[in-house]
């Protein structure tokens, strides 16, 4: 059996990952910090607690509406909000309020849903854990090995698309430079859609892997923000495949911080786990504001 501190590990690296190139997904297109990510987190994790709460199936049926949710809600975020304001000509900063009042918008709504489902089916709906709904390959947790395959094919198909394809390529084109993408005929804002789209996707599939490991409440996706945020800075919000490496190290520090710090005797420090990826954040922005992983001082990194 494999030592849990290894699974606990993997599993948050996993969650970290996927929600920090998310998130900085949608900050390549807006350049609007997106403060409502947490909810595409918080749906995809409520879609796998319905399933086995009333449904009585796995969660693991349900990972595709997940991840489809968060990436519907990611695009009504957009399409109805925040290209709207682009549109007039909002700043950024009253972009940013409106990512926060979506932000409470959906937390309101999934309150109402929790209630209500609570009410009607009788069960549980807030702090529940699903961890008796996974199961067991090679001895080893289904979640961790989805965490380790979804890192690890996300990396691989991430890169194949911005680099191998014609639509990636023309994603690419229109983050770079909007204005040139135009005059050669690619339609700027299918590509931001789609992009907006893929960062909810992610986002509600790490949701799902989320209420797997760790007990899910209408809050769990904007109390996981700073780790999520933690991660895309440390990896550079200009680069892809560097909130993808940032997400692995927030992960781990998530983990294996109070794990060592339990093994050492100061189990009264796990309480303060919440402060780990502040302080990261903290460090990073007043010591290397475009990232651990950037190699060039400008605004915008390599993918």
């Amino acid at each position: 059996m494999i030592d849990p501190a290894i699974v606990n590990t993997l599993v948050f690296c996993g969650i970290a990952s996927l929600s920090s190139v998310g998130l900085t997904l949608t900050y390549l297109t807006t350049r609007v910090p997106n403060f409502a990510h947490g909810s595409y987190i918080t749906v995809g994790a409520y879609v796998a607690v319905y399933t086995a709460q009333i449904l009585k199936r796995s969660p693991y049926e349900a990972m595709w509406a997940s991840a489809l949710l968060g990436g519907l809600l990611a695009v009504a975020q957009y399409k109805l909000v925040l290209s709207r304001l682009r549109r007039r000509q909002a700043t950024p900063t009253y972009q940013m309020i409106a990512t926060l009042t979506i932000a409470f918008l959906v937390f309101g709504v999934m309150s109402i849903l929790a209630d209500y489902f609570g009410r009607v089916y009788r069960v549980r709906t807030n702090y529940v854990a699903l961890r008796s709904w996974d199961i067991e390959l090679v001895s080893m947790p289904g979640v961790m090995i989805l965490s380790l395959a979804t890192v690890s094919s996300l990396t691989l198909l991430l890169y194949l698309f911005l680099n191998k394809t014609r639509l990636g390529i023309a994603m690419r084109a229109s983050i770079e430079n909007p204005s040139l993408a135009e005059v050669l005929g690619i339609n700027v804002e299918n590509m931001y859609t789609l992009a907006w789209f893929m960062s909810g996707l992610l986002g509600g599939l790490a949701g799902m892997m989320y209420s797997m490991w760790l007990p899910v409440t209408t809050t769990a996706g904007d109390e996981f923000l700073p780790t999520v945020f933690a991660s895309s800075i440390l990896g550079g919000l200009h680069s892809i495949f560097g909130s993808l490496a940032g997400g692995l190290v927030v992960g781990a520090a998530n983990s294996l911080v109070p794990y060592a710090a339990a093994q050492l005797g100061f189990v009264e420090l796990i309480q303060y786990r919440p402060v780990i990826p502040l302080v990261i954040m903290s460090a990073i922005l007043l010591t290397r504001p475009q990232g651990i992983l950037s190699t060039r001082p400008g605004p915008r990194g390599r993918y």
